[in-house]
């Protein structure tokens, strides 16, 4: 693999590694995979991972009329878990971002019963369950960073309450919502890069210089995984740096860039001599 970092960064080198173990390139792939993906991935950890629910964004759109004001006062909701006085199941009704009805219920039993879209708060974690009431997840509240009094909530005007709220719930799922979000966009970028790989080597099997062949079909995959290189060091520079002016375009200096970069590798490294036609 290191041969071919190494020789990615001149044209005639990178035609030259035509001749490399192909699964070589395909764990250079995968490297270049994390390294176009990391500077999203790590804006994502930053920010705790998409509402992959819509359970916040949700709430902070339809207000609640229950928020604050129906609060159970004796509850209290820490990294520890959620403290209450009184053992009374508390259930309100909001919507997610869809529009779809979603039940917030304080639930202090062991046993109970849920028959529809809910997100439950138990004394040791948070369950969350599809419309037909079968469980999806569940996650502690080890994630949450500050102390939540409902008291002070109910004192709060609605606004800085569903701030409150809502930030709760995000920093419970942050964890999950983080994994899942990492993964997924990983997912996107590889097999959208794997698409670009395949096409572009496919259509470059059809290059000709002097009406000669060049290249086989694994042999521009190898060549376009190596063209890579250099777009994907500037994707992520460019992500790291923040430059948000120009960030939303690296994917189209990305995708227009690695073919270029082949193409002008299969003329420069091709060494077709003209066909003569003294003789013709």
């Amino acid at each position: 693999m290191l041969k071919i970092i190494a020789n990615s960064f001149k044209f005639k080198n990178i035609f030259n590694l035509r001749n490399h173990p192909l699964n070589q390139f395909v764990l250079y792939f995968l490297l270049l995979v994390f390294i176009i993906s990391f500077p999203l991935n790590y804006q994502i950890i930053k920010t705790g991972g998409w509402d992959l629910y819509n359970f916040s964004a949700g709430m902070r759109q339809s207000y609640p009329d229950w928020l604050p004001s129906q609060l159970p006062e004796d509850i209290e909701i820490s990294k520890s878990g959620m403290y209450y006085e009184t053992a009374v199941v508390t259930t309100l009704t909001t919507t997610n971002l869809d529009n779809e009805t979603l039940n917030i219920v304080f639930m202090p039993f062991e046993e109970y019963t849920i028959s529809d879209r809910s997100l439950v708060f138990e004394p040791e974690r948070i369950v969350y369950y599809d419309v037909e009431g079968k469980q999806v997840l569940e996650v502690g509240y080890s994630n949450i960073t500050t102390l939540v009094r409902f008291a002070d909530l109910r004192m709060m005007t609605q606004s800085e309450a569903v701030s409150r709220f809502a930030n709760m719930i995000d920093e419970a799922f942050s964890s999950y919502a983080i994994f899942v979000s990492v993964v997924y966009y990983t997912g996107i970028t590889a097999f959208l890069n794997l698409v670009l790989i395949l096409v572009v080597s496919a259509i470059f099997i059809f290059v000709r210089i002097r009406f000669q062949k060049v290249t086989k079909f694994t042999d521009n995959l190898k060549i376009v995984i190596a063209s890579m290189t250099i777009p994907s060091l500037i994707s992520f520079i460019v992500g790291i740096a923040g430059i948000m002016e120009i960030n939303a375009f690296t994917v189209v200096i990305y995708q227009f860039a690695t073919p270029l970069i082949a193409l002008i590798s299969i003329f420069k490294g091709s060494k077709i001599k003209e066909i003569s036609n003294k003789n013709v």
